[in-house]
C-alpha cells in the first residue's frame, strides 16, 4: 500500500516509511558515544582528583562517579544506536518527504514538496570516515526535517528526487 492510500472515507491511510538509515550509522553513533564518554570521564576523574585532594582522608566512595560514567557510557553505546537506527526511517512519496523519528515518543513529519525550500547535506569528518552524510530539508517556514546516516549513493539520489519533485507537490 502507497503511503498515502486513499481510505474509503476520503482520507489519507499513512504508514510508516519504507527506508531505514544505513547501517554503518549505528558504529558512528557508537564511537560518537564512546568520545563523549570519555570526556566525561576525564571531567569526572579531575573532580574526583580535585575532591581526594582536598579531602584529608581519601574516601572509597570518591570513584563510583568515573564507574558510573563508564557504566552508563557502556551500555548507551549498546543500546542507542540500535534503537535510534530502527526508529528512524523515511521516504520520498508523491504526497512529499516523509520522515518518522523517535523510540519513545513518534513523531512522523512530511514535507509536502510544494513547500520545500532547500536540501542541504553535511558531514563531520567521523562522518566522512564512514562514508556517510546527514540531509537537512528546510521549508520557507524554517521547518527542518534531518535525516542522518545516510550514504553517499543515497544521499545523491535523495537530493535528485527532492529536486524534480520541487515547487510542483507531485511525482514525476
Amino acid at each position: 500500500m502507497p503511503m498515502d492510500a486513499p481510505t474509503t472515507d476520503g482520507g489519507l491511510r499513512l504508514r510508516e516509511p519504507a527506508e531505514s538509515l544505513d547501517p554503518r550509522v549505528r558504529s558512528l553513533w557508537r564511537i560518537e558515544i564512546a568520545l563523549a564518554t570519555a570526556v566525561a570521564l576525564i571531567v569526572a576523574v579531575v573532580v574526583v582528583a580535585i575532591v581526594v585532594a582536598a579531602a584529608d582522608p581519601a574516601v572509597a566512595w570518591i570513584v563510583l562517579p568515573p564507574l558510573a560514567v563508564v557504566a552508563l557510557g557502556v551500555a548507551a553505546a549498546v543500546v542507542v544506536p540500535a534503537l535510534a537506527h530502527r526508529a528512524i526511517r523515511f521516504e520520498v512519496t508523491p504526497l512529499g518527504l516523509a520522515v518518522q523519528g523517535g523510540w519513545i515518543v513518534r513523531s512522523l513529519t512530511i514535507v509536502p514538496h510544494s513547500r520545500i525550500q532547500s536540501v542541504r547535506t553535511t558531514t563531520d569528518p567521523l562522518q566522512r570516515a564512514f562514508g556517510l552524510a546527514t540531509v537537512e530539508v528546510r521549508t520557507a517556514g524554517s521547518a527542518v526535517a534531518r535525516i542522518p546516516g545516510l550514504d553517499d549513493g543515497r544521499v545523491a539520489v535523495l537530493r535528485s528526487d527532492l529536486a524534480s519533485m520541487a515547487g510542483t507537490g507531485l511525482a514525476t
